[in-house]
């Protein structure tokens, strides 16, 4: 085990020094800091607070780490662990990951610099053979519970998930099950890889179609993938969950979409217990013993301990259920979709073709017509498309749609002529509707203190990194001594470019990525917003109070030229680059940091989740200068549907709804999901996105008040085109002088000038 006289020395420092860095007694320079704490880092370091309790033996605390607090199988191995340590005259100190390394990390060091008297984990890093290795360096006494690493000399305490998942595959081909889907945690944890290798095996050598679906065992994610699997494939024949939480988020799916799951098996890896009443109502639970699991890793630690154990053991408990059995009904054969039958009446939606409004909306649309009888008819239009289709379809009598979904800042052009009805009655008349609404949001909903419209999604840019890179203390070391300041995520657009240039390995050859980040160009809408951010973060605007341009200054020189530089930077050039490219770049690791809108977050941080794990940060976007951003659902004026329509609109902010559209997206317009603690926990970054509102600025401008409004899509394709132009080396002055000119030019011809010569 390293000591800090081993940390002194390799980091060419004194014992006194480490010691005022890690307590924080007394300062220490930035540089040597680096040193110490690298050295810390390559030599495993822990610190140690209980030195003398570790000479002399007498440590009787204990370390259960569990991954959360609401899974009722490992509360059950809980308690086995702690009748049996209490027995023996030891404490439980315990603490939890919710499945998060960083947490995980911490909380271990915690334990072993305390000197406990051993550990007792369910590890979310158990497929990590370098921490594991890391943590067993310190020979502390532990046993991993559940999740076994994939390495030997380990103490193991596990119930074969294997023979349970054979078991019921039996069963269930017994009684003329074809169509199986198995829904599991993450591949990547040992025990759900078993289990996914288990049940491959079993339907190979079986007459059944088994499909395999993954999730991250929390609830809401099992309601996400269930939600997509049940939709897209034809009803299964049984379900196998690995899980009470995962079962939990099945069973909530298929009410979501008016699915009876009466006759369809939903069989669940749950704990033995006596009391029925613990279990959800129609599931089938295996009988794991859990309880008797807890005090088996217990009496395994507690004999390492006392060295009655020279070689590491390994417990493998069997499911109850395979002595019980399991009273799986025969297969039936009639349908189980519930629902409203018959033709229902009909609301006709133009959406934007996404991935965040159309794919959830398909989906809920079942929910809708099963709640309140109407039938949504949806169509999807690109979005730069979109406007140019609302307005074409404005122009009939007889329109084909009911509901437009619109860019907020298309709200005034689409309010000047007449193509949206005002609901100024009906969203203030609703106390319940407007209380449901983020105010914030529905401030984009308005034009000239009437409202015209509903946030649908609404939020502003924010910044998303690798914090694994920004805190690892090689890293930090060597950008220091380039840059001569700390490595962090960046607070202003010139730190932006100095971060993205020290992670591009074209000028940083020892970048762990390739590119420091990605920016979005491929259309207008997507590319502005990056320049008007970039402007306010220099201290300009692009427009004055009575919406002139003003770009040729001096703040949008810098921030041209800043983004400019930018593309040096980034895998592909900014005007052939998607926003959602920019994603896929950062969570498949090719960057270290973007900036992006809560809409793509969830997509985000499921990819993170599968292959760089809890390494996920996020933080205001530099110089806290974001652009607001949002999609707004507002009644066609010509419309013979418009009871139906807000009807439409009370049901998306019902709590129930807004929870659904959280997890489907990531994100809400609606208050419940900000005020829910399960939901915030799982999207951490909406606990940032309410302040984020304080410093949002409108996409606006290029229009004087009181005058006819022009399509916004004109002004940023204006912006773009000369844009474009400096990017293929037209000079950037000249170019900002000719938006302000060409704007101008297309405010006269809307008459903002008429009768001022």
């Amino acid at each position: 085990m390293a000591t800090i006289k081993d940390v002194a020395k390799a980091a060419g420092v004194s014992i006194a020094t480490v010691s005022c860095t890690l307590s924080g007694k007394k300062n220490v320079s930035h540089p040597t800091r680096v040193k110490v704490m690298a050295a810390i880092e390559k030599l495993g370091y822990i610190p140690n607070e209980s030195a003398r309790r570790l000479r002399l033996h007498t440590g009787r605390d204990i370390g259960v780490l569990l991954t959360g607090i609401d899974d009722l199988y490992h509360g059950e191995i809980f308690k086995g662990i702690t009748s049996v340590i209490q027995k023996n005259r030891y404490s439980a100190i315990v603490g939890f990951s919710n499945n998060q390394p960083k947490a995980e990390t911490e909380i271990i060091g915690d334990f072993i610099s305390r000197n406990f008297a051993g550990i007792i984990l369910i590890s979310c890093l158990s497929n990590n053979s370098s921490y594991v290795r890391k943590i067993l360096s310190h020979n502390i006494p532990i046993v991993f519970v559940e999740r076994q690493p994939r390495i030997g000399n380990i103490n193991f305490a596990g119930i074969s998930n294997r023979k349970t998942i054979a078991f019921l595959a039996e069963e269930l081909e017994k009684k003329d099950y074809r169509r199986v889907i198995l829904f599991c945690g993450n591949p990547e944890i040992p025990g759900e890889s078993d289990c996914a290798a288990a049940f491959r095996e079993a339907c190979a050598g079986r007459n059944i179609a088994g499909r395999i679906r993954y999730t991250n065992m929390t609830r809401e994610d099992a309601f996400r993938i269930a939600l997509a699997e049940l939709y897209n494939t034809p009803i299964p024949d049984a379900v196998i969950a690995t899980s009470g939480n995962i079962a939990h988020g099945v069973i909530e799916s298929a009410g979501v979409l008016g699915m009876s799951l009466a006759g369809i098996p939903v069989i669940a890896f749950s704990e033995e217990t006596w009391m029925e009443t613990r279990y959800l109502p129609g599931v089938l639970h295996t009988s794991r013993p859990a309880f008797n699991l807890g005090t088996g890793a217990a009496s395994l630690l507690l004999r390492n301990i006392d060295g009655a154990s020279e070689k590491p053991e390994t417990l493998i408990l069997d499911d109850n259920v395979l002595k019980s059995g399991i009273a799986i009904p025969r297969r039936r054969r009639d349908g189980r979709r519930t629902g409203r039958a018959g033709k229902a009446p009909e609301l006709r939606l133009l959406l934007l073709d996404s991935p965040f409004a159309t794919d959830p909306m398909k989906i809920l649309a079942r929910k809708f017509r099963n709640d309140c009888g109407i039938s949504l008819v949806l169509e999807t239009e690109v979005q730069d498309r979109l406007l140019e289709r609302i307005i074409e379809d404005a122009q009939f009598n007889e329109p084909g749609s009911d509901v437009y979904m619109f860019d907020i800042p298309w709200l005034n052009y689409l309010v000047q002529n007449s193509i949206l009805e005002d609901i100024t009655g009906l969203v203030t008349g609703d106390r319940r509707f407007f209380n449901s609404v983020n105010l914030k949001n529905l401030e984009n909903s308005r034009y000239r203190d009437r409202y015209y419209s509903v946030p649908f999604a609404g939020g502003a840019q924010i910044m998303f990194y690798r914090s694994d890179l920004f805190e690892d203390p090689m890293l930090s070391k060597d950008y220091y001594a380039i840059y001569k300041t700390k490595l962090r995520p960046p607070r202003t657009w010139p730190e932006f470019n100095a971060v993205a240039r020290f992670f591009t390995r074209r000028f940083n050859h020892a970048s762990p990525v390739e590119f420091g980040t990605s920016c979005p160009g491929v259309i207008p809408a997507e590319l502005c917003p990056e320049i008007y951010s970039r402007v306010r973060g220099f201290g300009g605007r692009c427009f004055t109070k009575n919406g002139l341009p003003q770009f040729d200054t001096e703040s949008c020189r810098l921030a041209f030229n800043n983004l400019l530089d930018l593309q040096n930077y980034t895998p592909a050039p900014i005007f052939s680059t998607s926003i959602l490219d920019v994603a896929g770049d950062f969570y498949t690791g090719k960057t270290a940091m973007i900036i992006t809108y809560t809409e793509y977050a969830a997509r985000i941080m499921d990819a993170i989740n599968g292959d760089i794990f809890g390494k996920l940060g996020f933080s205001f976007i530099p110089g806290k200068c974001p652009i607001s951003v949002g999609w707004n659902f507002g009644i066609n004026c010509l419309s013979r549907n418009k009871d139906r329509a807000w009807q439409f609109f009370k049901w998306l902010y019902r709590k129930d709804v807004s929870y659904y559209l959280t997890i489907l997206t990531g994100q809400s317009s609606s208050i419940h999901s900000f005020e829910n603690n399960e939901l915030l926990k799982l999207y951490p970054w909406m606990q940032i996105t309410l302040d984020n509102y304080k410093y949002a600025l409108k996409r606006d401008g290029g229009n004087k008040k009181n005058s006819i409004i022009i399509p916004w899509d004109k002004t940023e394709e204006v912006i773009y085109r000369n844009t474009k132009l400096m990017f293929e080396g037209e000079d950037t002055a000249g170019c900002l002088g000719a938006i302000d000119a060409e704007i101008t030019g297309l405010m006269t011809v809307y008459g903002h000038f008429r009768g001022n010569n």
